[in-house]
């Protein structure tokens, strides 16, 4: 079943040019608003799977408004599009829980990524509320775990059948020896819930731990005893409700694993698992305070594949894929702990090389990376031949913050290709 998705985008080409995309992928675009009072109207009526939220919308309300009230109203996940955000608005709209955030301009292959972790973690989120509501259904059935004991927990006056299930034992074993139960507790938890019975019964108490049955599978329990009082306020009961929670668990396991995935596509490159652009930046930026601080050097790559096109045209874009992996994977090796190789999108990489002595180091590399690009492989049984044109920048030669340098490796890689590819150059006025 196709997802559905909602457009907000007060730029009509750009919203046109994501629909597009979106169904060449084959989502199915149920509407396209440009302001933040419509797209409360169409998520109301429309009900899509997820929306698309430029933050930036014209008109009395923003993206980051309309967002909070879908998310409020509707329980529809929200994804931003946005091209800048001042660091207020980006505090904000992380105030409204978003599914993600995409960079625009952003490729196809990124939004697409965007889209599925976003419909997912929703998926995963409605999955763990269905999960409590069931827990707590089953709670007052009284299919969980019940028991009612003296104060102390040495004797036991009753059991609930779901012991059996939950503890794989029987009824009748713990009825002559209540406190056996804590033989089917995990070692590791057992001392926490051994402290819980001897703590003095007066409040209500809880505790999670795992049940080890006898064979060999493991059932977390959240454990809750409260203290049944006489007219005196003093216990002369205890009960308790045993409730098997492995499946929140896991659903809370697998949504941890997903945030981490979150946090890596957003700052990797899917492909080649190398840092993408934005983390570049962000260690250029770092090695350049700290190269201000001691007095430093440093170099920017910027790496252009040569005959990347042709492969990808005779071998198909699988091939080309293997080809950037192999690549990323080379570059990754040839680099120092404290160096940066990342994947700038298609078929361009950057490096970014710390604390260097000179451009000698500089160069040194970008021979090696030459080299290395150059050494031949194997796709579709194909002995295939690949080049490279690189451009270095250094700081403080030939600039003193992140953009002058990134714009000169640039130029100085396009001069490199105009002088017959597959050789590096320094940038020069």
């Amino acid at each position: 079943m196709k997802a559905k998705l909602l457009i907000v985008e007060d730029e009509a080409f750009i919203a046109l040019e994501i629909k597009t995309r979106l169904q060449k992928m084959g989502y199915e675009v149920c509407g396209m608003v440009s302001r933040g009072e419509d797209a409360i109207l169409q998520a109301a009526a429309m009900r899509p799977d997820l929306v698309l939220m430029d933050i930036c919308l014209k008109g009395a309300m923003s993206g980051v408004d309309a967002a909070a009230i879908i998310r409020e109203k509707n329980r529809i996940p929200v994804v931003y599009l946005t091209s800048h955000a001042d660091e207020e608005t980006l505090e904000r709209a992380k105030r409204t829980d978003p599914y993600g955030f995409l960079l625009k301009p952003f490729q196809e292959k990124d939004l697409r990524i965007g889209i599925e972790i976003a419909l997912h973690k929703h998926a995963m989120e409605r999955q763990l509320l269905e999960s409590e509501e069931k827990f707590r259904l089953v709670t007052e059935s009284i299919d969980d775990v019940f028991w009612l004991s003296s104060p102390d927990f040495k004797e036991l006056l009753y059991i609930s059948p779901a012991y059996e299930k939950v503890w794989g034992r029987r009824r009748e074993d713990l009825c002559r020896d209540p406190q056996s139960f804590l033989d089917s507790v995990h070692p590791a938890d057992r001392g926490a819930v051994r402290s819980l019975l001897e703590h003095p019964p007066f409040e209500s108490l809880q505790l999670e731990y795992r049940i080890v049955k006898p064979d060999g599978s493991i059932t977390w329990v959240r454990d809750r005893r409260f203290p049944v009082l006489d007219k005196q306020g003093q216990p002369y009961r205890l009960a308790g409700v045993a409730t098997d929670i492995s499946a929140q668990k896991e659903a809370e396991l697998q949504l941890l694993v997903l945030n981490r995935k979150l946090q890596q596509q957003a700052t990797h490159d899917v492909l080649t698992g190398l840092p993408n652009r934005r983390l570049l930046i962000d260690r250029l930026d770092q090695a350049l305070a700290h190269a201000r601080r001691n007095g430093g050097h440093l170099a920017l790559l910027f790496i252009d594949l040569d005959g990347f096109k042709d492969i990808n045209d005779r071998l198909g874009h699988t091939a080309g894929d293997e080809v950037l992996e192999i690549i990323g994977q080379r570059l990754k090796h040839l680099l120092r702990s404290a160096d940066t190789a990342a994947r700038l999108g298609g078929d361009e990489f950057g490096l970014v090389l710390s604390n260097i002595s000179d451009r000698q180091d500089a160069r040194l590399v970008a021979k090696k990376v030459l080299e290395a690009i150059f050494t031949p492989f194997m796709i579709r049984e194909e002995r295939c031949y690949i080049s490279a044109s690189i451009g270095i920048s250094l700081y403080p030669e030939h600039g003193a913050s992140t953009d002058e340098l990134i714009s000169r490796a640039d130029a100085a890689m396009y001069k490199v290709k105009r002088s017959g590819k597959g050789s590096f150059g320094f940038y020069s006025e």
